[in-house]
């Protein structure tokens, strides 16, 4: 291992210590930034630590580890500290990432080699041998690619988005819950599993309904979803985009959780009711509440659940940025 004083590291720090022995792994990647020994891989990452803490104006480099293609790891913030890598992870995982990547376009073809494929399976395993991970750890599907050589693009104009029935138009109760970590990384899709709705009326009863068994029930704070579609192809704001639900654990804060009424385990929704979903998705991209680089999952993919159906994940499965 090449330790900070070897590579020459700024003498900052950040001072947040982890509770160890954490969960989470997190591996990311780092584009334009591939080295092949010592010599490089120390420069590239003075250049990344001082972005870092220069233009990010983060107290340190992001990551705990990171692994070059010389097959040698490199110490970042080093075991006990948080590290910058991920939000809504932080205090709980650990961040290690490689030099370079498959997805960055301009070296096509290229993925992490033999030795450093190598070298981030021994850091992970001395990782649990060392009592810092978990030994029943999760690697949670995240988006994190990092590329501190691009100019940042100038933002589009935000569109509008598909008109929503807001809260106080199903009389919804008054909540008070944890903001959301924007821009969300994922999309989730949900069934409710309960009765499923036609006409604008009965929907907003189904909205309510749901709210007052989450709260009531389950004793949250608010109902579980961001939105929830109907088969009157109107879409219905529940916790909205700036406020988490409560509908998959461990996704809260970094995902929007979009939820058709109903049960769709034989039959999916209607033509209006995936259209206005669709929508909405594009417009959270547009409006920036969702990076443009986000995931799309159905609930079953990461939690224990038979949510969002079957007959409604088989089309999920066709739609952009879908991820098993």
């Amino acid at each position: 291992m090449v330790s900070r004083k070897e590579w020459g590291a700024e003498a900052v720090g950040c001072s947040t210590q982890l509770i160890l022995p954490v969960d989470f792994l997190v591996i990311h990647h780092i584009t334009r930034l591939e080295c092949h020994d010592q010599m490089v891989c120390s420069q590239r990452l003075r250049e990344l630590q001082t972005h870092h803490i220069h233009n990010n104006s983060w107290c340190d480099i992001a990551y705990n580890f990171l692994v070059g293609d010389d097959g040698r790891v490199y110490e970042g913030i080093g075991w006990n500290v948080q590290g910058w890598h991920t939000q809504g992870y932080r205090n709980i995982s650990l961040g290690f990432a490689f030099f370079g990547t498959k997805e960055d376009h301009s070296f096509p073809g290229h993925s992490p080699n033999l030795a450093a494929l190598s070298a981030m399976e021994g850091l992970i395993s001395y990782a649990v041998q060392k009592g810092c991970l978990s030994s029943r750890y999760f690697q949670p599907l995240l988006v994190k690619e990092e590329n501190c050589l691009v100019s940042p693009q100038k933002a589009g104009p935000k569109k509008a988005c598909p008109r929503a029935v807001i809260r106080s138009d199903w009389e919804a109760r008054e909540s008070h819950c944890p903001e959301m970590n924007l821009p969300a990384k994922y999309v989730i899709i949900i069934h409710t599993s309960g009765r499923t709705c036609n006409v604008s009326d009965e929907c907003r009863r189904v909205v309510r309904d749901t709210q007052s068994f989450f709260m009531d029930r389950l004793d949250t704070c608010d109902t579980g979803y961001n939105f929830l579609v109907g088969q009157d192809g109107a879409i219905y704001e529940g916790t909205g985009w700036n406020v988490q639900g409560s509908h998959t654990a461990g996704y809260n804060d970094i995902a929007l959780g979009i939820a058709f009424m109903g049960t769709f385990t034989g039959t999916p929704p209607n033509a209006a009711a995936l259209e206005a979903a669709q929508s909405l998705i594009q417009c959270a991209v547009d409006k920036r509440y969702l990076t443009p680089n986000y995931l799309l999952v159905g609930q079953s993919d990461v939690e224990n659940t038979l949510s969002p159906g079957k007959a409604l994940y088989s089309i999920i499965k066709t739609w952009p940025h879908f991820k098993h």
